[in-house]
């Protein structure tokens, strides 16, 4: 426990005065330190994973990753696409299966999301939120700023 504490106060002290997050699940802590890559987006919305949002597998993401529908339903997931101008594949910054911390300045959605899927290719410097429709039909957010994180565990 000390040396976990020992850590966290060092990395406080040689971190650059920029936004870092703690997060705690179950017996765990993690503290999200930015990594590099901060963008910001022109807009950032809401989708579902359904065929007429997405394609006919609305349930598989452009990562492969499977949207399992009862964790999206209790807010257990939180993942989100980009538009292809902001991806490595597409000689972006992000990555599928990067972290990020979005701050829009609206608790609902502020926090950590993880990139897992692709925006079709008409749009540029955005953002879609995956979001069950029972929980949030719509949204739209303008100038949002997302900056990659790395997890550390106290």
């Amino acid at each position: 426990m000390k040396k976990t504490i020992t850590l966290f106060i060092l990395m406080c002290l040689f971190i650059p005065r920029v936004a870092t997050s703690r997060v705690t699940t179950g017996n765990s802590a993690h503290v999200y330190i930015p990594e590099g890559a901060s963008i910001t987006l022109d807009a950032l919305t809401i989708y579902h994973p359904t065929a007429k949002q997405c394609d006919k597998a609305p349930l598989i993401t452009a990562s492969n990753s499977k949207i399992d529908t009862e964790q999206l339903k209790n807010q257990q997931l939180r993942w989100m696409a980009l538009s292809r101008d902001l991806l490595k594949r597409w000689k972006g910054e992000f990555h599928y299966g990067d972290t990020v911390m979005v701050n829009a300045n609206d608790p609902a959605i502020d926090g950590i999301w993880i990139v897992k899927d692709t925006m079709n290719k008409r749009f540029k410097k955005r953002g879609d939120l995956l979001f069950d429709q029972s929980i949030r039909k719509s949204g739209k957010w303008r100038s949002v700023e997302i900056t990659r994180v790395t997890a550390v565990t106290v």
